[in-house]
């Protein structure tokens, strides 16, 4: 049996698809699994004839498993929900399979659309900026605008093969604790201003006509809301940058 094994790559998962089921896809609005997220961790003819001892091969169990599956190339981690099984027949025609919680329902997937093989996730240095004060970040993800303080920020970008995609936005906000980290898809647009007022005021976002009611003057997610962070730097003569 000739098959291609796809699985969910990290840093591309913005929604957490990766080990859940196909039900969970379908809920988050994919009426089957996004290529685009997908790469290809395994290429071969294998002498197993059920999707079930495909299974049994690639879902490693110890130290021998391990050794064996990457001497066949295997790149991927063990088998498990949320991969997906390409099986050509005889004839070279392609059949999909989702492993899901229970068995292998059989589905449809834009194989061409997946990422090439990616060589390593590992993270090249793109930029960084060091501070020898306290300042804070504020930056818009799937939440809509965060800030937080910062005494040093570093915004670092995906190593692939073919193409630079992904990245990773890491922060500390005082010594000895550790740095925390968000991931992006795209470059994330990042603002750094010093700590002379302490964080930019929530009113920013949000007014307040009557008591105990609070209307936001933009969308969560609307860039806006980061220019106002900009425009509120300005009216109190505080330092910013872009990173």
């Amino acid at each position: 049996m000739k098959i291609t094994i796809y699985q969910i790559i990290p840093e591309l998962d913005q929604h957490r698809l990766m080990f859940m089921p196909l039900s969970y896809f379908q809920k988050a609005g994919y009426p089957s699994p996004p290529a685009e997220i997908y790469e290809s961790v395994f290429y071969g003819e294998t002498e197993v004839t059920t999707l079930e001892e495909i299974y049994r091969i690639f879902n490693r169990k110890d130290e021998a498993d391990t050794r064996y599956l990457e001497k066949i190339g295997f790149t991927g981690h063990s088998m498990s929900v949320s991969d997906i099984v390409e099986v050509q027949d005889s004839s070279g025609e392609s059949h999909f399979y989702f492993c899901d919680t229970f068995g292998f329902p059989q589905i449809s997937f834009q194989k061409e659309r997946t990422m090439l093989p990616v060589q390593n996730h590992d993270y090249i240095s793109y930029e960084q900026v060091s501070r020898s004060k306290s300042g804070y970040l504020a930056y818009m993800d799937n939440s809509g605008i965060s800030i937080h303080p910062c005494i040093q920020v570093q915004l670092q970008r995906c190593k692939y093969s073919q193409c630079q995609l992904g990245y990773r936005l890491r922060y500390r906000e005082k010594e000895g604790i550790p740095a925390r980290q968000r991931e992006f898809l795209e470059r994330p647009v990042v603002l750094l201003f010093e700590d002379t007022l302490g964080p930019a005021p929530e009113n920013l976002w949000y007014h307040s006509p009557k008591p105990s009611v609070w209307i936001s003057r933009h969308p969560a997610h609307s860039p806006l809301n980061l220019k106002l962070v900009e425009e509120w730097c300005q009216s109190q003569n505080i330092t910013y940058e872009y990173l």
